[in-house]
């Protein structure tokens, strides 16, 4: 079996491609955070928890009057949405999935808790781990042709940093004849299926690829630490205490971590697909394991559409996903605007020819507006050693398609 040894490398532990388009951004917003907490820990011990959880969030609303933001109906009540969610992923995150000794897989992105940039080709867990430990995820590999178990160091929007430490994919991962499979999460070098860690790993996160999810079956997970017997232990106090207070400076982290991404798209000339480097710098850390991007910002009048056409070259898998300006893919569960390589419809010289725009107007491959007058356009090319396509738009009137 091959295994697969990563370099350490800085990646947000969620997509890795909003790093890329704005990773300086998280320095300015992590030290805003580290304030929260440091005010936060400055407070009388017996004041009331859920108030001061209150009073921290308002820090998080203050997006909402940011030059930046839109102010469109539309905008606005998707940004006060997106808000709420987050206080369900942040509590997720911080309280209810964060002993590392009784760990769980749990699904990170819902139709109802999106917000960095995920496919709607997607299906993504996580599990919160202790890098000094030895952990075994197990479960059934199910029928998705692309899988990734990464395992970071930190994680963007909890922590105020992140790194990859390692990965296997679906290339590496040995799976029994009974469709099963056992990975090892361990400091030390274990037979099979295994992911090295480091003392400061904390998550192990897992994405899964499939072109229509209607026809797969997704894997299972389990998992489980070693030499650790019994159930949880009973609920403390001092634990949902903190659990609340970390919530709140993650809502105030992450919705303006994400937001800033999206602005400096948002600052260059719209409608324009740019190919997203691979430099690993340190504003520009490498990308989840396979994947190269290309990405832009639309933004469209009522009776415009853009025109987008490409040659692909041989990818297991391409997809163009429009987001919201909060980041949210538009159709993650009914792919109304989406396309990949096999729901696309190619013109006989082997191009594709995609039209986004608020009507089809008869268009074979058309990815709906729905009612978005701007966000991000996102380009995946996966798996693949060709060169990604050159992609070419125009904005044309509805009237003329």
């Amino acid at each position: 079996m091959k295994r697969r040894r990563l370099r350490s490398a800085s990646v947000w532990g969620a997509v890795g491609l909003a790093c890329c388009l704005g990773f300086a951004a998280l320095r300015s917003s992590a030290e805003e955070t580290s304030m929260t907490r440091e005010t936060t820990t400055a407070k009388s011990h017996g004041s009331d928890p859920w108030e001061e959880f209150c009073e921290q969030l308002k820090r998080a609303g203050r997006v909402m009057q940011r030059d930046t933001t839109p102010q469109d109906d539309l905008s606005r009540a998707e940004g006060y949405r997106k808000l709420v969610r987050f206080i369900r992923v942040g509590f997720e995150a911080n309280l209810e999935f964060a002993d590392t000794r009784h760990p769980r897989v749990y699904p990170h992105v819902t139709p109802t808790t999106l917000g960095e940039g995920e496919t709607s080709d997607a299906r993504y867990h996580q599990a919160f781990i202790d890098g000094a430990a030895t952990y075994r995820v197990s479960g059934e590999r199910g029928s998705a042709p692309f899988i990734e178990f990464d395992v970071y160091a930190g994680k963007i929007g909890i922590q105020d940093s992140s790194r990859q430490v390692g990965a296997l994919t679906e290339q590496e991962l040995v799976v029994g004849e009974d469709g099963r499979y056992e990975i090892v999460l361990s400091p030390n070098e274990h037979a099979g299926n295994w992911i090295r860690t480091e003392p400061d790993a904390t998550l192990l996160y897992i994405r899964q690829y499939a072109h229509d999810w209607s026809e797969t079956r997704s894997a299972t997970f389990g998992i489980q630490c070693e030499g650790v017997t019994g159930p949880r232990p009973p609920l403390a106090l001092a634990e949902v205490e903190k659990g609340l207070m970390r919530t709140a400076a993650f809502v105030d982290h992450a919705v303006h971590f994400w937001a800033t991404i999206v602005d400096r798209q948002a600052a260059t000339e719209p409608n324009v697909f740019r190919e997203v480097s691979q430099a690993q710098t340190e504003e520009s850390p490498e990308m989840p394991v396979g994947h190269r991007f290309s990405a832009g910002y639309f933004r469209l009048a009522p009776d415009e559409a853009l025109v987008v056409t490409f040659t692909p070259g041989y990818a297991p898998y391409w997809g163009l996903d429009l987001t919201s300006y909060w980041f949210e893919p538009l159709s993650y569960e009914d792919h109304r605007s989406h396309v990949n390589n096999r729901t696309a419809s190619f013109e006989p010289d082997g191009s594709v020819r995609i039209v986004i725009a608020e009507e089809r107007r008869g268009a074979s491959n058309w990815i709906d507006l729905q009612g978005h007058r701007e966000g991000m356009m996102l380009f995946r090319w996966s798996r693949s050693r060709d060169p990604l396509p050159a992609i070419a738009s125009r904005v044309v009137k509805l009237a003329e398609l």
